[in-house]
């Protein structure tokens, strides 16, 4: 048996880390407070500083001064063993060795920056959850030093987290959950708080204290749970109007997709997200085929099409074919009073239609984007949904398949009294007008 020196008396699962040190090119350890994450990564980082030269940085995304970083960890465990290095303002350096500690900010001024990061053997990515996917498809390429290695520690706030998706089928990444029950350094006083946590709040206590994904956040527009139920609903035979809708979310900019949903009635109030189809054709004359096909095809009672922008001109072309065709204006105004737009308009009802269990979704590629769509109140209380092109810079796609189905559900529920029955079959009236203003 090996004996290690004091500094490295750690949690036995982060012992994994020293064992297979040479092994993994990446470290994701998650889990929830008290497992002893950061200190343990710290403790390793010193001593791996002892054994021979290597440039550290320990990064988060925003990094406004020193004490946003880890660097008091450090400070606090070379004073307590008294190592041998020179601790200074912003950096950390080795008297023996040479090795060296830095600690930067990724992002600065809306921009990745990576100056710095090239001669880098050890990088440690501290509270990894709020690490964007533009930032990580920066950072990650740059680290290519032989046998260099990236770190990353954190406690997810979805499931769809960008290192977390990325890493952990990776067969060069070590994956270690840790919790506080998995640290014996962990104090009585934490542990005690962990308890009292599970019995007043277990949703909080499975995301601070089990490192589990936020179940509902109030940046979160949608609940975990209630995606999960969509995707088992089962709706009771009944009679009921056989009526489809057809939404199709137009591209917007290089990389998005067309995105074509069909949803179908399953009872008075049971809707099923049935199909999706989704294309990167650039030719606006391919894209009216494919819808105009499908319309055909599916004979909806429906159709709404994405007018915003670049859809404009496409959903004019249409609507001179297919009468009944409805517009959608993202940004224009909404029929609610606390939403900013309709698209928030749409969000908000596409929540409703969830948790109300009124809407089943199988597709998973539409629950992951949903999971992370987040909200925020603008200073005259209405609700706004966060903007595409934020979402593809933070997630690295644009959540295509997620709008195009909320459009659907928003025709769904503001559009159907546009429907009625008689006896030679469905007829339309005038869609351009609308009762709601």
């Amino acid at each position: 048996m090996i004996e290690l020196p004091e500094i490295l008396d750690l949690p036995l699962k982060m012992l994994s880390v020293i064992k297979n040190i040479n092994d993994y090119n990446y470290f994701l350890i998650e889990g929830g407070r008290g497992g002893g994450k950061s200190q343990s990564i710290a403790r390793i980082l010193l001593w791996l500083a002892e054994q021979r030269k290597v440039h550290i940085c320990c990064g988060r995304e925003i990094q406004m001064t020193i004490s946003d970083s880890v660097y008091k960890i450090f400070v606090d465990l070379i004073e307590e063993y008294s190592l041998n290095f020179t601790v200074m303002s912003t950096k950390i350096y080795h008297n023996i060795t040479g090795s060296d500690i830095i600690f930067k900010g990724f992002r600065e001024q809306g921009k990745v920056n990576i100056k710095g990061l090239e001669g880098i053997d050890v990088l440690w990515i501290d509270e990894a959850q709020a690490i964007t996917k533009s930032t990580l498809d920066v950072i990650i390429p740059t680290i290519r030093r032989k046998n260099s290695i990236v770190l990353f520690s954190m406690n997810r706030f979805v499931r769809k987290d960008a290192v977390y998706s990325e890493f952990i089928t990776r067969d060069d990444c070590l994956h270690i959950k840790i919790n506080y029950y998995d640290n014996k350094h962990c104090p009585e006083k934490l542990i005690d708080e962990a308890r009292r946590c599970k019995l007043r709040s277990p949703g909080d206590y499975e995301h601070i204290w089990e490192g589990n994904p936020k179940e509902s956040s109030s940046e979160f527009l949608f609940s975990s749970s209630k995606l999960d139920k969509a995707q088992k609903l089962v709706f009771p035979l009944s009679n009921h109007r056989e009526i489809s809708c057809l939404s199709v979310d137009l591209a917007g900019a290089g990389g998005d997709l067309c995105v074509a949903s069909v949803i179908e009635a399953r009872g008075e109030n049971a809707w099923e997200l049935t199909k999706q189809v989704g294309w990167s054709e650039p030719d606006t004359d391919i894209t009216k085929g494919k819808i105009i096909s499908m319309y055909s095809e599916i004979k909806p009672e429906l159709l709404i099409l994405d007018a915003d922008g670049l859809g404009y001109p496409i959903y004019v072309s249409i609507k001179n074919i297919i009468k009944n065709a409805i517009k959608f204006n993202g940004a224009g105004q909404s029929k609610r009073e606390n939403a900013t737009n309709q698209r928030a308009d749409g969000y908000m009802t596409l929540k409703e239609y969830i948790d109300n269990g009124w809407l089943k979704i199988t597709s998973t590629e539409v629950i992951s984007q949903l999971e992370y769509l987040k909200k925020t109140y603008r200073p005259d209380g209405k609700i706004f949904i966060e903007a595409k092109r934020d979402i593809k810079s933070e997630h690295g796609e644009s959540p295509d398949f997620a709008d195009s189905l909320m459009m659907g559900i928003y025709a769904i529920n503001y559009y159907s009294y546009l429907i009625y029955r008689e006896s030679e079959g469905t007829v339309f009236l005038e869609s351009d007008f609308d009762p709601y203003g």
